[in-house]
């Protein structure tokens, strides 16, 4: 069964770099792609993640908040760098205070330097 989305990963110093991408973002999904994001890290031993994702249509309010506690369940020591290449600002930020109230270090950044610095210095 093919996946909804595509999903690219990188190695790097401290961090794991993910690019997530498909057509239309629901919460399944979004568990789907952290599950293996959580494979990855324990698998490289981190738990510091760079995401960018790349889904043309967002999720709603309702949605996000089963991500946030997927999220704070797969990864719940993790400290996340997220980047919306399609510029969905609201809901990211719904996500962020989501994902703190579950005690993930999660942050929203417009730029890759701004992400990795953060999640190289925090």
């Amino acid at each position: 069964m093919e996946k909804p989305y595509t999903i690219e990963f990188e190695d790097r110093d401290d961090y794991i770099w993910v690019l997530v991408a498909g057509e239309k973002l629901t919460a399944e999904i979004s568990a789907q792609y952290w599950n293996e994001i959580a494979e990855r890290c324990a698998m490289s031993n981190v738990d510091r993640v760079l995401i960018e994702k790349d889904f043309k249509i967002p999720v709603g309010p309702e949605e996000m908040v089963l991500m946030a506690e997927n999220l704070s369940k797969v990864l719940p020591h993790g400290k996340v760098a997220f980047i919306d290449r399609r510029q969905h600002g609201a809901i990211n930020e719904l996500g962020k205070k989501l994902a703190r109230n579950r005690e993930v270090l999660f942050q929203v950044f417009e730029y890759v330097g701004e992400a990795q610095k953060w999640l190289l210095v925090n």
